[in-house]
């Protein structure tokens, strides 16, 4: 009986505390084109730090690097050519994005105030309420993990819905959780050359 108590406590601590502090993560991202339809590719590596802090560094099909915080988001858009400018985009205040959606899955793998969790097998079905929605502009996720044990470094993959209908696949490996960053890791610093566009 202690030992069925304990393993039932292990459980909930582990849907409860599902989303670490910090991490970081390589990516595929699948997605459709809204020009043509087709479907498209990205690859690169995403950090993230609780509450808020999202740095995205895309490498396919071309170099990119979004970093945020809470007060202010950069884009940076590598030139095509050496003599060619870089863009940087500047938006002050925080983003709907990734890090929005991940700060949100701190509440855990269990129903509250701003989800529904599914559990099944290696997978983990997420619904959102109107609030989280309106905070993410996500709908729902799906989340599967390699294997029974849904810890977070155990996650393979998220296919996300947004509000605006868009299907967004990720396909993670090589995760590392706790992940101790500087504390001006995401803030960019802007290039003297760069061609910076407000918003």
């Amino acid at each position: 009986m202690l030992k069925k108590s304990f393993l039932i406590i292990m459980a909930s601590t582990q849907v409860l505390a599902f989303l670490p502090n910090s991490f970081k993560t390589e990516y595929i991202q699948e997605f459709k084109s809204k020009v043509d339809k087709g479907n498209r590719k990205a690859t690169g590596i995403f950090e993230y730090k609780y509450p808020s802090n999202l740095r995205l560094d895309q490498s396919q099909p071309e170099k990119l690097l979004y970093v945020s915080n809470s007060k202010t988001t950069w884009i940076y858009r590598a030139p095509f050519f050496e003599d060619e400018a870089p863009e940087v985009t500047i938006h002050k205040g925080q983003e709907t994005s990734l890090s929005n959606f991940f700060d949100i899955l701190k509440a855990g793998l269990k129903t509250n105030a701003h989800y529904v969790v599914k559990l099944d097998k290696s997978m983990a079905k997420i619904t959102f309420n109107k609030n989280a929605i309106r905070k993410t502009g996500v709908k729902s996720a799906q989340l599967v993990f390699d294997g029974k044990d849904k810890n977070f470094d155990k996650m393979k993959q998220i296919v996300i819905q947004y509000e605006d209908g868009r299907d967004v696949k990720l396909d993670l490996k090589n995760t590392k959780t706790n992940v101790n960053f500087s504390k001006k890791y995401f803030e960019f610093e802007v290039p003297k050359n760069a061609k910076i566009v407000r918003q």
